[in-house]
């Protein structure tokens, strides 16, 4: 394994891969429910705007331009298919949440807890900067009907770094990242790279080793952070929901650097972080934790209906995970698994041994675009609930899904290996050895 990795290299730049962010994108009518409003607290918000006040709100922000959706390139039509029980419970939640506890966010801890059990959330991860003191507090736990756990956002000297399942804090100011990810582990800890391309504190140093993987999207820094203009205006001037769903776009650039890192590691794992950071001014919530859970969710592919932190823990150091942007549509029951003839043998993060009946199938609870990536590259798509997929080489395959031209799902990959040689081929060829005339 080569430890050096440059994403100059292998990603494009912002300006270079993705099309205009700045656009309002409406759902077709039925297919989103009702979005929490991103100001609360305030007097009663307008049901409808002028369309002539949208017009010149456009304008004066710069977004001005109305992206049509997009459609992949390579489309097939495929009927529905039967997919086999993986045997996995799907629990979901949201992870990368800050409070009172951290120096930068209005919303409490009891905010977190009062949001997740609306939203019937099995889980969230809470992450204050540099500290653990929530844990020290007791608050790890059931709360409700949400298992609440506490890890900690470590600012380190390339970037950020979330560490889950630690019990000390670190002092990061007399230790390299690497020492600083190493000490994560040695207390039987792990970590993933938080938000590698947040402008004011990008990821600097790709050497580093020991990590489990990396933020694949980040609601706050892929969204919100690059719209603070918009956040405000839309704010004082019409409902929120169009400005959430104009914002959201693929995160090219994490997606491209973490293809890249597979390439070159191995297993790298994928997650969704909300970094949320409620924010109160003048008694108007900002960027609500209402908003913030449904943005992006983590599900995590536990083998058992009793949700405990150890069996949250594995499925994401094992990849058995799944992030899913779930403002208009819920992923739960999403699968991606692969079949040998009728035989489950994986299901996303494993790896798996290349055979000849050797099937990908993937299902999602409502119809959307659907996108293949072999090694990093998209080589078909279809539009449909479900998918078979034969395979025919080692390759890491992986799975996104679209609804109406915007991101929905992002699968963890299917590690398709070379298949050993037999038993009896091996023999052969042993024998065949000896028997070579000197």
């Amino acid at each position: 394994m080569t430890d050096s990795f440059s994403p100059r290299s292998s990603v494009h730049s912002p300006q270079q891969a993705r099309p205009s962010r700045c656009g309002l994108w409406i759902a077709r009518p039925g297919d989103r429910r009702p979005a929490p409003a991103l100001v609360t607290g305030g007097p009663g918000r307008r049901a409808g705007v002028d369309c002539g006040l949208i017009l010149v709100f456009l304008f004066t922000t710069g977004c001005a331009v109305l992206p049509s959706p997009y459609h992949p390139a390579k489309m097939m039509v495929t009927t529905s298919v039967a997919v086999p029980d993986d045997g996995y419970e799907d629990y979901v939640g949201v992870l990368h949440i800050h409070t009172t506890y951290s120096h930068d966010a209005d919303g409490t801890f009891e905010d977190v807890i009062r949001v997740a059990n609306a939203q019937r959330l099995d889980y969230v991860i809470v992450t204050e900067h540099n500290t653990l003191q929530p844990l020290r507090d007791g608050k790890q736990g059931w709360h409700g009907a949400t298992l609440a756990l506490i890890g900690m956002e470590i600012s380190a000297r390339a970037g950020h770094y979330l560490a889950l399942n630690v019990t000390q804090e670190i002092d990061r100011s007399k230790l390299t990242t690497q020492q600083v990810i190493d000490e994560v582990n040695r207390q039987g800890g792990f970590g993933f790279i938080a938000h590698p391309y947040f402008k004011k504190r990008r990821w600097t140093d790709w050497t580093v080793t020991g990590f489990t993987g990396t933020e694949i999207y980040n609601a706050a820094h892929d969204t919100l952070d690059e719209n603070h203009l918009r956040l405000a205006l839309w704010t004082l001037t019409v409902p929120s929901e169009p400005f959430y769903w104009s914002i959201i776009d693929r995160p090219y650039d994490p997606l491209r650097t973490w293809d890249a890192l597979i390439a070159q590691r191995g297993r790298v794992v994928g997650i969704g972080a909300s970094d949320a950071h409620e924010v109160h001014v003048l008694g108007l919530k900002f960027a609500p934790y209402e908003v913030m859970f449904q943005l992006v969710r983590t599900h995590v592919l536990i083998p058992s209906k009793t949700l405990t932190p150890e069996a949250i823990y594995d499925a994401l150091r094992r990849g058995h995970a799944y992030p899913a942007i779930e403002l208009t549509a819920e992923a739960k029951g999403f699968s991606f698994l692969a079949r040998d003839a009728e035989r489950v043998v994986g299901v996303m993060g494993d790896e798996v041994a290349l055979t000849p009946e050797l099937r990908l199938l993937v299902s999602v609870p409502t119809s959307a675009e659907l996108t293949l990536f072999k090694d990093g590259q998209a080589v078909a798509s279809t539009v449909n609930t479900s998918w078979e997929i034969p395979v025919t080489v080692p390759a890491v395959y992986r799975l996104e899904a679209s609804r109406h031209g915007k991101p929905w799902i992002f699968s963890n990959p299917i590690y398709v290996r070379p298949a050993a040689p037999s038993a009896n081929r091996t023999q052969q060829t042993t024998d065949n050895v000896k028997t070579t005339p000197q």
